[in-house]
């Protein structure tokens, strides 16, 4: 499990995994189209190539990933569990205003409609959330949550601090796995 977000952790942070479904406030940054979970898988390697400026990591990159304190880890819980309740009401316009600055920008309301009903049409279920592991490096945190459902989906969020709040900047599925019954 904890190999998963390592890896996980590496690719969003470097910016190479791109299956996005939120941010907040609109930013500089651009994104790529988002591979759909049959081109990648969490143990492949990213297709997308990295110019020589990309292949240097930056001071954050360089900092070691510690697990998230109690109070940030609430706040981005309650980030993604508001947008949550948003996509389950179906409000796309109300879900994307959880998503980071730079996502917003990029992103419109009617690409994240097609985003979500294209890649992530179980979040429009209610599916229970299970938060199981956060990992914080300066104001970027991966979130591991466990979205219910049959097969249960394990998903990794990337929240970012903006304006003292933490907003979603991407999501990308990390695996799933059938439910048990006993």
């Amino acid at each position: 499990m904890k190999a998963l977000i390592v890896v996980a952790a590496g690719l969003l942070l470097a910016g190479c995994a791109t299956d996005v479904t939120t941010g907040s406030a609109p930013t500089d940054a651009t994104t790529q189209p988002a591979p759909t979970p049959e081109q990648t898988s969490p143990s492949e390697e990213p297709l997308a190539e990295t110019s020589p400026s990309e292949a240097s990591p930056s001071a954050e990159e360089t900092e070691e990933a510690l697990p998230c304190e109690d109070v940030m880890f609430q706040r981005a819980q309650g980030t993604i569990r508001s947008q949550q309740q948003a996509l389950a009401a179906r409000d796309f316009e109300a879900a994307r205003a959880y998503a980071s600055d730079s996502f917003r920008e990029s992103v419109s309301v009617p690409d994240f409609r097609r985003i979500i009903q294209g890649n992530y049409a179980f979040l429009l279920d209610d599916p229970a959330l299970g938060f199981l592991e956060c990992q914080r490096q300066g104001d970027t945190a991966l979130i591991q949550v466990e979205v219910g459902g049959s097969p249960v989906v394990v998903m990794v969020y990337r929240v970012v601090l903006e304006n003292e709040s933490w907003f979603i900047d991407a999501a990308s599925i990390a695996g799933s796995r059938e439910d048990v019954t006993a």
